[in-house]
């Protein structure tokens, strides 16, 4: 096999993103697409030239593999589907709503050897991927904060902001922690009734690596930011301006050069308006020509091609975590 046979599930917004970009991949082909409305994926095939299935057994029988993009509550029956009849997976996020789901169907994964991918296009937004090595070479403890807002949309409402858009940054910082989650805190609340709005949760981890996570989707502006801070190391991302800045400290400072006890006010106040210029690198990345979408179907892909089984993201933890943090918000009286 040189090329793959990728039929979507799911023809509305995402999923004719996600046709787009399979067709436009040269390691994968076009199957076909599918729907519970066949005027819907009639229309999204023949923008494409290729079949509307009418049945999911039929999308099974004519692809190696299936991106879903439909409503997240269907995921886990839909992923399940389609695992157990041989087929290469990628679910978009949030995997699945319980983290009991998830680890079902990254058994069913393994036992078939097969890959399981979760469609957090952030993991290859170009922010993150500038900064990755920066971050990654963090010593110590971290603190992690992340800021996810954006006006209400009227779409997943069959979940709340947890799942719908706090899981992506679940799931980056859970890739670059270095040790398990020690305890939850949150709090939610509703605005249009059924499931939160907004939440703030606090995690920390067993190294003493705090993070802090902000999601709402009843704000009247969007923002996509996260910090990182750490001893000698700040990372600022801006995910939708796709532009990261990493400061590093110069080496005196790591070594105590300017520690309380060497340093005379006197002698180091003329030097004070350009210190943090002259004693802190800074590095910035933006205007990076990558486009995620376009990049998760390649890995996906690819991925398929080399045989490589092994879970790239943290999908199925983030939903965990995801988890954590709903029940602190029910503990705490909230949503």
């Amino acid at each position: 096999m040189d090329r793959v046979k990728i039929a979507v599930v799911g023809a509305g917004r995402l999923g004719g993103f996600h046709a787009d970009k399979i067709a436009a991949c040269d390691k994968s082909i076009l199957a076909g697409i599918y729907d519970v409305d066949p005027a819907a994926a009639r229309s999204a095939a023949e923008k494409h030239g290729v079949p509307a299935f009418d049945s999911l057994e039929a999308a099974a029988a004519a692809a190696d593999a299936v991106t879903i993009a439909a409503p997240t509550r269907r995921h886990f029956e839909l992923g399940e589907f389609f695992l157990r009849r041989g087929k290469h997976v990628l679910l978009e996020k949030p995997m699945t709503v319980t983290g009991s789901e998830a680890r079902a169907l990254r058994v069913a994964a393994r036992a078939g050897n097969l890959v399981l991918q979760t469609g957090h296009t952030e993991r290859f937004n170009p922010a993150w991927t500038a900064a990755l090595s920066a971050i990654r070479s963090i010593s110590g403890p971290a603190i992690f904060d992340a800021r996810r807002i954006s006006p209400y949309t009227f779409r997943c409402t069959d979940v709340g902001a947890v799942l719908d858009i706090m899981i992506h940054d679940l799931e980056l910082v859970l890739s670059v922690a270095a040790s398990p989650v020690r305890s939850v805190d949150a709090v939610s609340f509703e605005e249009f009734g059924g499931f939160e709005d907004a939440c703030a949760a606090q995690v920390l981890f067993e190294d003493g690596s705090l993070a802090r996570f902000f999601a709402s989707r009843v704000e009247r502006e969007a923002q996509r930011t996260m910090s990182v801070s750490a001893r000698g190391r700040r990372v600022f991302l801006d995910f939708a301006a796709r532009r990261a800045e990493v400061v590093s400290a110069a080496p005196e400072i790591l070594d105590g050069g300017y520690a309380p006890e060497k340093t005379v006010f006197g002698e180091i106040r003329p030097k004070i308006p350009s210190f943090m210029q002259e004693h802190y690198k800074t590095e910035l990345f933006e205007k990076i020509p990558i486009d995620p979408l376009q990049e998760e179907e390649n890995l996906f892909a690819d991925s398929i091609l080399r045989g490589d089984a092994a879970e790239r993201d943290r999908g199925a933890e983030a939903v965990e975590l995801a988890g954590r943090i709903l029940a602190a918000c029910r503990k705490n009286g909230s949503r």
